[in-house]
C-alpha cells in the first residue's frame, strides 16, 4: 500500500459519521444506504458513502433497487500491514535516537 492510499483511508475514516458507517457495515455486511441513513440527508450520506468507496474502504453490490455496502477486506488487510510497518519504523527510529543519545 502506498502512503497516498493509506492517507485516503485515514481521511475517509477520520470523520465520525464515516467511521460509524464503517463500523456498522463491518458488524452487519450488506446494509443499504437507507439502513445507514439515520437522521442525515440523502445528499450528506451520499457524500460520505462516496468518500468511503473512493478510498476503497467499502464496495457496493447492487441488489434490485438497493445498493448494499461491504467492507473491502483486502484493502483493510493491506492498511493494517501498512500501519504495522509505520509503527515498526517509528519504534526503530526511537530506538536509534535513544542509543545515539545514550552512547558514552
Amino acid at each position: 500500500m502506498t502512503d497516498d492510499e493509506a492517507l485516503k483511508i485515514l481521511v475517509a475514516l477520520a470523520d465520525s459519521t464515516r467511521f460509524d458507517i464503517f463500523r456498522k457495515v463491518q458488524q452487519a455486511p450488506g446494509l443499504s444506504s437507507s439502513d445507514l441513513k439515520g437522521e442525515k440527508s440523502a445528499s450528506t450520506m451520499s457524500h460520505h458513502f462516496n468518500l468511503l468507496v473512493d478510498a476503497r474502504v467499502l464496495h457496493t453490490v447492487r441488489d434490485g433497487k438497493h445498493v448494499r455496502y461491504h467492507i473491502r477486506s483486502g484493502t483493510m488487510t493491506r492498511f493494517a500491514e501498512w500501519t504495522a510497518e509505520q509503527a515498526e519504523l517509528a519504534t526503530l527510529d526511537d530506538l536509534a535516537k535513544y542509543i545515539a543519545d545514550n552512547t558514552t
